[in-house]
């Protein structure tokens, strides 16, 4: 009878249920076959996924040097190259920077260079290189920067000339230009600074037809931002791709998405788009919201205090986008509430519902009231993240889960919850929720259940929470200022007893100002959240709502918004706690 673990069919099953890069790396090391199976799905890359990044620049000059030709081996399973560093370093002032100083081996001779960007096999998917390498000398190399077979291209401003270049001359080839670009879907430009660089980007845009366009600046000067001019020359190229499912300007400011800006003059530039984020003063673009029939996902970001209110108006046209299923608004002194109530019961979809309503001064204003209407109006809801402000009581709860039994992301930092074990007994469980949180967690009849046992406490909350694997109060002190939350402290929660106070005096000089009940609630859920677990990887919310978002993204445009910190901080930006090789 053969070897069960030597059979190719349960080898590539076992792997594609590998989902965590050591895991892989032990896989490996098992034989021949098992190293093959897992290396490829090592080096395949990510897009979203920075667990599962190529290796950075450092571990793949120590592969180039070890050996050529494992080198070249490996890098034909690549499809997604991500050309970055471990790390970015911070400027004199703890900025990040924008330059990529660590030299890629691979690149300083062409024919090495091609097994790096032209890999054998049937070639990469996507090249993603997110900052100028500098001192790199690309004056050989530059056709071998894009082939025909990426889909996906997300580069720093300097490469667009490069790209250009390189495209128009390629040593011993004559494909036209617009024909190397052809199977170019989703272009993605970090840092651009205006002025010539604009050209070869338009120059770019003139030569593809895209369906995916993001663009996103990150100067630190108002003299190396693009200008308005500039921005609406790149909108009048863009003009032309009436394929574009997603448009995504995350820049300081947004030209007019028309020449026109009368209303009744506007007519719809991209009939497909599906995806639209905008950063500051988007009135303009906002006026066209009626006429996105194929819109599914619109973000509204906040880069600064300069945001312009959204009017009653605008409000109203995003409810009339009735195929939303995703919606993220920072808005500055939310007047009408019902318009939110509007927005709910006109996009029936919605599967995410952000709304932050950030205010110089005073208090949130989304109360109990429009909170349980919006919960019957968005049935297939798996993300909201509301800043209204009522006492949660154990019958809203239930509410909650009834009316939206799929939530996987709750934020209702504002808000305060109140249980009672007659009330975690009687409570339908949260079966897909992953992260929450709340101004306030408070358990009723607090003598009661100190007097209970804490695991018993901890056995019905995770009935009602089964994957929940965060969980925050807004109001309590940050993670840092408790106890480590280490693999000694983990050993210790098995043996812990209900009256086990250690390490609690570290918290009194916290809570010296506050009263006796908050104290004890405070030790209390820290007691209750240790023995569960949580708080060990502190950015593991940030984690879970990345990767909804960009699964969301892949699922609907085919292509997900990453942003230029992901390349800086992959590990935020993971479905593992550890990120890298």
């Amino acid at each position: 009878m053969p070897n069960p673990l030597l059979l190719p069919e349960i080898v590539a099953s076992v792997i594609d249920n590998v989902h965590l890069v050591p895991d892989l790396l032990n896989c490996a090391c098992v034989n021949r076959m098992w190293s093959v199976a897992a290396l490829k799905k090592l080096y395949r890359g990510s897009l979203n996924d920075m667990q599962f990044r190529t290796p950075d620049i450092g571990s793949l000059n120590c592969l180039f040097v070890a050996s050529r030709e494992r080198f070249a081996r490996n890098m034909s399973f690549v499809k997604h190259l991500l050309l970055s560093p471990d790390a970015i370093a911070l400027d004199q002032i703890g900025r990040t920077n924008i330059v990529c100083h660590e030299k890629c081996r691979p690149l300083r001779h062409r024919k090495h260079a091609k097994l790096l960007l032209q890999p054998q096999g049937s070639g990469l998917t996507s090249l993603v290189v997110p900052y100028k390498m500098k001192g790199q000398d690309w004056s050989t190399i530059s056709d071998l920067l894009f082939t025909p077979t990426i889909e996906y291209l997300a580069i720093d401003s300097f490469y667009c000339a490069l790209v250009m270049n390189g495209a128009s001359y390629s040593q011993g080839s004559i494909i036209p230009t617009r024909v190397k670009f052809s199977n170019l879907k989703a272009l993605i430009i970090y840092k651009p600074d205006g002025g010539p660089g604009i050209y070869e980007l338009c120059q770019m845009l003139r030569c593809c037809d895209l369906q995916f366009f993001h663009l996103e600046e990150t100067a630190h000067s108002r003299a190396d931002r693009m200008s308005r001019y500039d921005l609406a020359e790149v909108l009048l190229c863009l003009r032309q791709h009436q394929n574009l499912e997603t448009l995504a300007l995350i820049v300081p400011h947004c030209s007019p998405p028309l020449e026109s800006t009368r209303v009744e003059e506007q007519v719809n530039p991209w009939p497909r788009l599906k995806a639209l984020y905008l950063a500051e003063r988007p009135q303009e673009w906002l006026e066209l919201l009626p006429t996105l029939d194929e819109l599914q996902i619109l973000n509204l970001l906040d880069l600064g205090p300069r945001s312009s209110t959204i009017n009653q108006t605008v409000l109203g046209n995003i409810a009339k986008c009735r195929n939303l299923r995703a919606i993220d608004l920072n808005i500055r002194d939310l007047d009408n509430v019902e318009a939110l109530l509007e927005i709910a019961r006109g996009c029936p979809l919605l599967q995410k519902f952000r709304v932050k309503d950030v205010r110089f001064s005073g208090e949130p204003c989304l109360g109990e009231d429009l909170f349980l209407d919006l919960l019957r109006a968005l049935p297939h809801l798996e993300f909201l993240d509301l800043d209204a402000k009522f006492q949660m009581d154990g019958e809203k709860l239930r509410e909650l889960v009834h009316h939206c039994p799929r939530l996987v992301v709750l934020d209702l930092r504002y808000t305060q919850l109140h249980l009672s074990l007659d009330t975690m007994i009687g409570l339908h469980p949260f079966r897909q929720l992953e992260t929450m949180m709340f101004a306030h967690i408070y358990f009723e009849d607090l003598p009661r259940l100190q007097s209970d046992a804490i695991l018993t406490i901890a056995t019905l909350w995770r009935r009602i929470f089964p994957r929940l694997r965060d969980v925050r109060c807004h109001s309590d002190p940050p993670y840092t200022m408790e106890d480590d939350w280490s693999e000694e402290s983990e050993a210790d929660n098995d043996g812990m007893s209900d009256d086990d106070d250690t390490s609690l005096s570290s918290i009194s000089d916290f809570v010296a100002n506050s009263d006796g009940q908050k104290c004890e609630q405070y030790t209390l859920r820290r007691k209750l959240w240790r023995v569960l677990g949580y708080g060990k990887a502190l950015d593991i919310n940030h984690k879970i709502i990345y990767m909804w978002q960009t699964n969301l993204e892949i699922k609907t445009i085919g292509w997900p918004v990453v942003p230029l910190a992901a390349f800086s901080d992959p590990e935020a930006y993971s479905t593992s706690t550890r990120c890298g090789w």
